[in-house]
């Protein structure tokens, strides 16, 4: 097949010349045009980001100031006792003849803008006012009180070397109250950061047998009759975090040691320990707890919480997510009433409960 050659006149050529050119800078103007949003855009998302990242900054602070209107027990010193969590389980005290020193970890967020003079002003006004309760009336000699800055790496060290510290994500303490108002029934999931020190035993391959509690970066504590049927270390892993599958940590089992004196037959001394092979690095996740103290009481009617993984009816399966339930304990006495559990609590355990039902940890 031949083509014939086609021929333009010169203005029909040059208008055609008109429209190739035409296009190539239409082309180039949409190029250019999208690129001008993309650029207006991006700095908007910047200034957005600037004041939302850098205007709201975290600011850590070590404190210290003496208390005059307290004197100094021995229980102060003490992590457990009613007095040291009475206070507060993050502040350290001192013994002085004039009162209490004392030092806490400050934990801000302030606008950038600010400066440290206002925010040093700030942080002061809020700890007097914070100190200043119904519950907790401290006098503070103002000028005691030393306020130094430290970053956040300095700030988590000092909070890993504690235990009981309950954080959130952004490294901020969860309040107490925080747990009370997600209890619905029994049955409300666990926030992160909400029980660090939770672990779940499993057994391989039958999964979570046990919860248990860490209380050193390589120590669990838990309950003896979880190794009923197998004490193999060898056999057991441990994982934390709020969720069973996938768990933050996973730690294979070095050994168990169960209550020399741990009867199963009536349940006394049912308590175990179990060693990680590799120990865990503490995080706003993964916190030990404190161990209470051999000789406190809890009154009847102190709340307290059970957590677990646990099934939430009667033989049903294992949940994926942490679990918790506030109860209340119950006196001995009570709880070994004929019409209760008929003598079966002996002195080396603990009820607690609701005497209506309600909220409980299944059977």
């Amino acid at each position: 097949m031949m083509y014939a050659p086609v021929e333009f006149s010169e203005a029909e050529f040059s208008r055609l010349e008109y429209q190739r050119k035409q296009q190539f800078w239409d082309s180039v103007r949409l190029v250019l045009f999208t690129l001008a949003i993309v650029a207006i855009i991006g700095i908007a998302i910047g200034i957005v980001t600037h004041f939302v990242v850098e205007d709201d900054k975290s600011f850590y602070y070590l404190a210290s100031f003496k208390v005059t209107n307290i004197k100094y027990k021995q229980n102060y010193g003490m992590r457990s006792s009613r007095e040291f969590i009475e206070r507060s389980h993050q502040i350290e005290r001192m013994p002085d003849e004039q009162g209490v020193d004392i030092l806490t970890v400050l934990m801000f967020r302030y606008p950038s803008t600010d400066s440290a003079e206002q925010i040093k002003k700030k942080i002061e006004k809020a700890l007097y006012q914070s100190l200043k309760t119904k519950q907790l009336s401290l006098t503070i000699n103002k000028s005691s009180f030393r306020l130094t800055p430290i970053d956040s790496r300095k700030m988590r060290n000092l909070l890993n070397s504690r235990c009981g510290i309950r954080m959130t994500s952004s490294n901020m303490p969860l309040p107490a109250s925080s747990s009370t108002q997600r209890i619905v029934q029994g049955r409300e999931t666990a926030m992160e950061g909400e029980w660090p020190w939770q672990a779940s035993l499993q057994l391989i391959p039958s999964g979570h047998q046990c919860g248990a509690s860490l209380i050193s970066n390589t120590w669990l504590l838990t309950a003896a009759h979880c190794f009923r049927r197998n004490k193999d270390p060898t056999q057991w892993i441990a994982t934390f975090g709020t969720t069973i599958t996938p768990p933050a940590v996973k730690r294979n089992l070095r050994k168990i040691i169960l209550h020399e004196n741990y009867h199963r037959e009536t349940n006394e001394n049912d308590i175990a320990l179990a060693q990680l092979t590799t120990g865990v690095e503490f995080s706003n996740t993964i916190q030990r707890v404190c161990l209470p103290d051999s000789s406190i009481k809890l009154p009847p009617k102190t709340s307290v919480f059970v957590t677990g993984f646990g099934s939430i009816v009667d033989d049903g399966p294992i949940q994926n997510k942490l679990r918790q339930a506030r109860v209340e304990t119950i006196s001995t006495d009570v709880c070994n009433r004929k019409d209760v559990y008929d003598g079966l609590i002996t002195p080396g355990m603990l009820c607690a409960g609701f005497m209506e039902g309600k909220i409980d940890a299944c059977k």
